[in-house]
């Protein structure tokens, strides 16, 4: 498996409009070969910072993604809304649930 990590600074007041447009995004990548979970945090103490996790079976699915004319028309909104983006993809090792969920 491995995890791609997106980091992204909004531009100032279109936070809720970049929410919105992720959830978005994210329920057609779910339905995506390969794609096993998305998730979107926001870093305390600046609401214009995002994460974006996304868990895949494999390199090759995500990198077909990531490549694909679709990828570009999908998240071409959120791009529309960003300042700056980095990403970085590792190697998932292990994923543990707690119990309690």
């Amino acid at each position: 498996m491995i995890r791609a990590t997106l980091q992204l600074k909004i531009r100032s007041g279109r936070e809720l409009e970049f929410q919105r447009a992720w959830e978005d995004v994210a329920a057609e990548v779910g339905r995506l070969p390969g794609s096993l979970r998305q998730a979107l945090t926001r870093q305390e103490g600046d609401p214009c910072v995002f994460t974006i996790t996304s868990d895949w079976t494999d390199e090759e699915s995500f990198r077909a993604f990531e490549r694909s004319p679709e990828q570009d028309a999908l998240t071409a909104t959120l791009r529309a809304l960003r300042e700056s983006a980095s990403m970085q993809v590792d190697d998932l090792l292990l994923h543990v649930d707690s119990e309690a969920a």
